[in-house]
C-alpha cells in the first residue's frame, strides 16, 4: 500500500515536508487495490478484494487510529461484525463488496464519530484525481495584493512567499479562503506564520484521542507580519482553513470578513480500503494556538454579503482602517487548584488590607454568634474594588486575619470550565452539578449584622466539596460574584 501510493501522494511528518491535501495512510500494509471498472470499459475486470477484508482494516483502524471509537476499542470485535457480514450477505442477491460497505457505514455510525464518512471507490477515486488549483494572486489596487487559496497544500505556502517576493503589499492583502480546506496541521502552521510574527506561539495545538497535545509551529519566514491583512470566509471554509482564519485574527493587524464558517473542532484523515474505497475518520482536535476551540464555527467581525465586488470592496475598506487590537480570549482567573482569585490567594494575611479602608469593611465578633461558617474566629469583611475577602482572626491570633473566603465581581472573571460573570444559574449546575452533587448547598455566606445579610435580590450557592461558590441575582438567576473557599470549611 505503502509502495503504491508513494508516487501519488507524498507522506508528511511534523516538520518536514507537507501532507497532501488529502491524506491517504493505510493502515496495514498490503497491495492497493483499484476499483474494478464499469461494464462498458473495454478492459478485464480485476477480482474483487476478499469479503471482510475492508471489514478487518476497518476494525484496525478504530482500535489503532480513530478519535470517536478509540475508547470503544474493546467494543469493535472483528469477529462479531464479520459473523453480523456473513449473516447479511446469506441470501443477499448484491454484490458481497456492497453489503460489506453498506454495514461498514452502519458500523461508522454505531462506533465512530460524526465527522466519520465512508466514501466508495468511485467518489474516492475522484477526490484524488480533482483538480487543485494554485493560489490565485493579482494586484488590487495601489501596493495591495489579493490571494485565493482555494486548497491549503504543502506547496501553498511557498506559493504565496514566491507572490509577495514579486509584488508590493506593503498597504495591505486580501487573503480569499472562501470555499478553502485544509487537514495538515503542519500546513496550516506553515501558511499562518508568513503572516505572523515568531512572538505569536503556538499556531495551531492538535490533541490526540489520549488526550496528549502537540503544539505546531513553522520555520518559515513572517514576511508579511504586521501588515494589513483582510480575510475573507463563507460558509465554505472549513476544516484547517478556518483554523488558519481564526489563528490571524489574533494579530491586531487582521480584520476577518464574510460569512459563519462550519465548524472545525474534527481533525479528520483520509484513509484507503483494500476495495479501493476509503474512510475519512476523527483522529484528533484542534484548537488555535492560543486554545480557541472551532465547534461552532467562526464568525467573522464584519459581514459580507453581495457579488464579488461587494465582497472585494469591503475588504479594501477593510484594508484602509487603522490597525486594531485584538481582544485576548477570555482566560480563567478564579483558579481551584491554585486557590487564586484574581491578585488574592486564599490563607493570606490580611493585617496590611484595612489601613486605608476606612467604612468599607463590616467587623462580627465570635462573641456574637452570628458568624456563619467560623463561630469560634472573628470576622472582617472588606469590600474593596472587584473583591470581597472573609477574613478570620482564629482563636489564639492575636492581630491577623486570614482569608479563608474570597469573592470576585470582576466583569471578567471566569473560572476553569468557563463559568463566569453573567453565567445563568443553569449553566452552573450543568458544570458543577445541582443539589445532592459536589456538597452543594444553599447556605447565605454573610453573617448577621453586615451590610450584605438577606438580601431579597441575591441567592447563594456553595460546593463545598470543590470550594467553589457562587452568587446569583435574584430575577436573572446570572452570576454576579464568583468565589473560592477551603473545601470542607
Amino acid at each position: 500500500m505503502v509502495v503504491a501510493l508513494a508516487g501519488i501522494l507524498p507522506i508528511r511528518v511534523m516538520g518536514q515536508a507537507g501532507l497532501p491535501p488529502v491524506p491517504v495512510i493505510p493502515s496495514v500494509e498490503g497491495p492497493m487495490v483499484e476499483p474494478a471498472p464499469s461494464p462498458s470499459e473495454s478492459s478485464p475486470s480485476l477480482p474483487s478484494p476478499p469479503v471482510g477484508q475492508d471489514l478487518r482494516y476497518l476494525v484496525g483502524l478504530f482500535i489503532n487510529e480513530s478519535l470517536g471509537a478509540g475508547s470503544q476499542a474493546a467494543a469493535v470485535s472483528y469477529h462479531d461484525l464479520y459473523t453480523r457480514l456473513l449473516a447479511r450477505t446469506y441470501g443477499d442477491p448484491r454484490p458481497p463488496i456492497e453489503v460489506e460497505q453498506e454495514l461498514i457505514q452502519e458500523i461508522l455510525r454505531e462506533y465512530g464519530d460524526p465527522a466519520d464518512r465512508f466514501w466508495n471507490a468511485q467518489a474516492f477515486k475522484d477526490l484524488l484525481n480533482r483538480p487543485r488549483p494554485p493560489v490565485q494572486a493579482r494586484g488590487i489596487g495601489p501596493r495591495r495584493v489579493y490571494l485565493a487559496v482555494p486548497e491549503l497544500t504543502p506547496a501553498t505556502a511557498q506559493q504565496i512567499r514566491q507572490t509577495l517576493y514579486t509584488q508590493d503589499y506593503s498597504q495591505g492583502i486580501v487573503l480569499d479562503l472562501r470555499g478553502s480546506v485544509g487537514y495538515d496541521p503542519q500546513v496550516v502552521a506553515d501558511v499562518a506564520r508568513l503572516f505572523l510574527p515568531r512572538s505569536i506561539q503556538p499556531l495551531l495545538i492538535t490533541e490526540d484521542r489520549f488526550g496528549q497535545p502537540t503544539l505546531w509551529n513553522s520555520e518559515n519566514l513572517p514576511i508579511a507580519a504586521g501588515i494589513p491583512l483582510a480575510v475573507l470566509v463563507d460558509g465554505n471554509t472549513r476544516q484547517g482553513a478556518t483554523l488558519l482564519a481564526a489563528q490571524l485574527g489574533s494579530s491586531g493587524s487582521t480584520l476577518i470578513l464574510g460569512q459563519p464558517t462550519q465548524g472545525s473542532e474534527r481533525q479528520t484523515r483520509f484513509f484507503a480500503l483494500p476495495s479501493g474505497a476509503a474512510v475519512e475518520l476523527a483522529v484528533a482536535t484542534w484548537k488555535t494556538g492560543d486554545g480557541r476551540s472551532l465547534a461552532q464555527g467562526l464568525v467573522p467581525l464584519q459581514r459580507v454579503e453581495g457579488d464579488e465586488n461587494a465582497w472585494l470592496s469591503a475588504a479594501l475598506e477593510a484594508l484602509a482602517l487603522p490597525p486594531r487590537r485584538p481582544s485576548p480570549p477570555p482566560r480563567p482567573t478564579v483558579l481551584v487548584q491554585e486557590g487564586r482569585v484574581g491578585r488574592f490567594v486564599l490563607g493570606m494575611d490580611t493585617r496590611n488590607v484595612d489601613t486605608h479602608l476606612l467604612g468599607n469593611v463590616d467587623q462580627i465578633p465570635a462573641a456574637s454568634g452570628a458568624n456563619v461558617f467560623q463561630p469560634n474566629s472573628d470576622l472582617k469583611i472588606f469590600y474593596l474594588q472587584d473583591y470581597i475577602l472573609f477574613t478570620y482572626r482564629h482563636p489564639g491570633i492575636v492581630d491577623s486575619f486570614f482569608a479563608n473566603r474570597i469573592y470576585t465581581t470582576h466583569p471578567e472573571a471566569m473560572t476553569g470550565e468557563g463559568i463566569r460573570m453573567g453565567s445563568t444559574y443553569s449553566e452552573v449546575i450543568a458544570v458543577y452539578g445541582g443539589p445532592g452533587e459536589n456538597g452543594y448547598n444553599e447556605v447565605v455566606p454573610y453573617p448577621k449584622g453586615s451590610r450584605e445579610y438577606l438580601r431579597d435580590d441575591r441567592y447563594y450557592v456553595n460546593y463545598d466539596a470543590l470550594g467553589l461558590a457562587f452568587t446569583f441575582a435574584a430575577g436573572s438567576n446570572q452570576v454576579t460574584a464568583i468565589g473560592l473557599f477551603k473545601p470542607g470549611s
